[in-house]
């Protein structure tokens, strides 16, 4: 359960407390819906606070979920660590994002919903800070492969792009999952985990 703020924040520890349940609320709310589906008059009562208290921290839904794309990226380049220092690297890459869902299911709306509508400032501000995130974490590649650090930058965005295209096709909705469960038309069901693995391995097949 979170710990509320009752009244209004004001000093920067507080803003900083209340913006941090701003986005575990938002997390919670998206674990269970589609963007669509989450309204941010739930996620502001969730924290105790108004929706137009809530625009004080973020501009609009999409900014909200820009920075709560920005902190799963951070926990899977944190987790990113540990899993490339005994698993060949298409294995310790597929594992960490199999194990960080959240940021699976962000990157599938990344481009199509949560960049747009974005100022010139923000769209700089989000594309700095994933460039030194995926800096971080290509920095890691280096140390355990044959890559040099704008490879492992460029493999990390490939990945980036199975994971969208993977996410899509193997999380129908409506009419098409229905459809696709019928058995002659079940060749189109894929599974995540599996399919995700195998566009990995084809990007790199010789880093173990």
């Amino acid at each position: 359960m979170m710990c509320m703020i009752k009244k209004r924040a004001n000093s920067p520890e507080q803003k900083a407390l209340r913006r941090q349940q701003i986005l575990l609320a938002a997390r919670r709310r998206f674990e269970k819906a589609s963007f669509e589906e989450v309204n941010l008059n739930l996620i502001a009562a969730d924290v105790g606070m108004t929706k137009a208290a809530l625009y004080r921290y973020f501009r609009n839904k999409e900014t909200l979920f820009l920075a709560l794309f920005v902190v799963s990226l951070d926990e899977l380049v944190n987790a990113a660590e540990a899993e490339t220092l005994d698993k060949p690297l298409a294995s310790a890459i597929t594992h960490t994002l199999l194990a960080n869902p959240m940021y699976c299911k962000l990157s599938a709306i990344l481009h199509t919903i949560l960049e747009r509508n974005l100022t010139l400032e923000e769209a700089s501000d989000f594309k700095t800070t994933l460039l030194s995130l995926l800096g971080k974490y290509a920095e890691m590649i280096t140390r355990h492969s044959s890559l040099d650090l704008p490879q492992a930058i460029r493999l990390l965005m490939q990945v980036q792009e199975a994971v969208i295209g993977c996410w899509h096709m193997s999380h129908p909705t409506g009419a098409i999952a229905e459809a696709i469960s019928q058995p002659s038309l079940q060749i189109f069901r894929q599974d995540f985990d599996s399919t995700l693995l195998s566009h990995i391995e084809r990007l790199i097949p010789d880093q173990n």
